[in-house]
Formats: structure tokens, C-alpha cells, sequence
């Protein structure tokens, strides 16, 4: 699938729609014997060891006559709005280039999904840009509306440069993920956040918030690396997750 024509054939879609709050009173039953399909970057795959495997471990500790079933189906540098900066190695991986594959031969109950960090290829703030994840947000969405799969949205972590800050920002150089525009984290991720939090369509039962509680510890939650959270950090996102769970 070529993913510009994707985005383009999308982008009436997205602007029919409309975004709404949604209320942080209510939380999301957790029924018997779901699978949940996990959706996302490198931050989602995490080797196998992070936020994903240890909201299993709580569920299988706390709840275990549930039976609820996580699948990481996170990717390396894979993004939902089509986009690579110059200086990546090739192209980022496209979720839609395999998600029809994934909801054929792996039936899932319920999706979570985690992307955003890499939409905005750690650039500048641009209308095109944010309609860009808009339209990834909502064609997965759309997606899921295929199959009657439910979703949990889960807001794009933070670029922790306060705690893990990079040496040899340049403005002479192409911004990329080596070389981020200093003020990706408040003019980028915060808007993509927004979008996500506000996001409004039948098939997302619930929109999760866990940029600003990494923001927050973000000394707790990063070591020298402002991208991918260390092990506190995605206890803090497996810990947020369960929070928003009722059972």
C-alpha cells in the first residue's frame, strides 16, 4: 500500500469527524478471557520487558480468574502518520502496511494503542503534520471499526530532554531523532497528546493520559536516553493503564 495515497484518500474522513473530551470518571471493565492486540513503537516492543509484559504480570497477579491475554504487536520506529525524517535509516515502518495481516490472522478482543513519539519525526509543528496523525489515529480506529474491535488510546509519551538531555543540538542540520527540534516536546507531542485525548469515534472506549505523569517524574522515569522511558517509567505506564481499569 502506497501510504501517501493512504493519507490522502483519508484526510475526508478525519476532517468529517469531530473530537470530544473524554471524562476521566470513567474507567474500562475489563471482561473474562479478553485478548488485547498492544499497538505501538519501539516504547510498546521494548525487547519484551517493558509496559506491556508488566501490566500482564499485575493482571495476572491481581486478577487472575480473568484470564485477559496481552499480544505485543509493538514495532521499532513505526509510526501511524506515514512520515520519516531525512536522516533515518530508510523508511520508518507503517502500521497499516501491517495491520490488516495482524486483525486477519490474530483475532484480538480489544486493541491498546501507543503511538506518537515518531509521527512528528522530531521536527517542527506544522498543519499538515497534525493532520497527518489525526488521520493515522482515526484510520486505525476506522480499522478496528471493520472487525467491531474496541480500543484504549493511550497519549504518546513525552521527549524527556529536561532529564536525559542531548548534546550538539544543531539548527544547521535536518531534525530527526538524533537531532530533535529542541521545542518538540511543548509545540508537537503536547498537541499530538491533545489529539488523542480528544479524539471522539465509536470504536475508542477510553483515551488515556500517560505523557504528563512521565513528564512529571520524567527524572525518575529516564536515564540518557529522552525517548524510550527505563524500567520505572514503564511501570508507571503499566501502573496508569491498571488504574483506568475497573473489574
Amino acid at each position: 500500500m502506497n501510504r501517501r495515497h493512504f493519507l490522502q484518500t483519508s484526510i475526508a474522513a478525519i476532517i468529517a469527524s469531530s473530537f470530544a473530551a473524554c471524562s476521566d470518571s470513567n474507567k474500562f471493565k475489563l471482561e473474562r478471557n479478553l485478548t488485547v492486540g498492544c499497538f505501538g513503537d519501539s516504547i510498546t516492543n521494548a525487547g519484551g520487558f517493558g509496559y506491556v509484559e508488566m501490566l500482564q504480570a499485575k493482571l495476572d497477579k491481581e486478577h487472575p480468574e480473568l484470564n485477559v491475554r496481552l499480544i505485543n504487536f509493538g514495532k521499532s520506529s513505526e509510526t501511524v502518520s506515514g512520515l520519516t525524517e531525512e536522516d533515518h535509516p530508510g523508511p520508518r515502518p507503517y502500521l497499516f502496511e501491517r495491520l490488516d495481516d495482524i486483525l486477519t490472522k490474530t483475532p484480538i478482543d480489544l486493541a491498546l494503542f501507543c503511538y506518537g513519539i515518531n509521527c512528528g519525526i522530531y521536527g517542527k509543528p506544522s498543519e499538515e503534520l497534525f493532520n497527518s496523525f489525526k488521520i493515522g489515529v482515526y484510520s486505525f480506529l476506522e480499522k478496528l471499526r471493520q472487525k467491531e474491535i474496541g480500543a484504549i488510546l493511550l497519549t504518546p509519551p513525552p521527549l524527556a530532554l529536561e532529564a536525559a538531555p542531548l548534546s550538539e543540538l544543531s539548527n544547521e542540520i535536518p531534525y530527526g531523532y538524533k537531532n530533535p527540534y529542541p521545542a518538540y516536546e511543548k509545540e508537537v507531542l503536547q498537541e499530538f497528546k491533545s489529539i488523542v485525548l480528544n479524539m471522539q469515534h465509536p470504536m475508542s472506549k477510553m483515551e488515556i493520559d500517560i505523557h504528563t505523569p512521565l513528564l512529571q517524574q520524567q527524572e525518575n522515569c529516564y536515564d540518557s536516553d529522552p525517548i524510550h522511558p527505563n524500567k520505572n517509567g514503564h511501570q508507571l505506564i503499566a501502573d496508569t493503564i491498571f488504574r483506568n481499569f475497573s473489574f
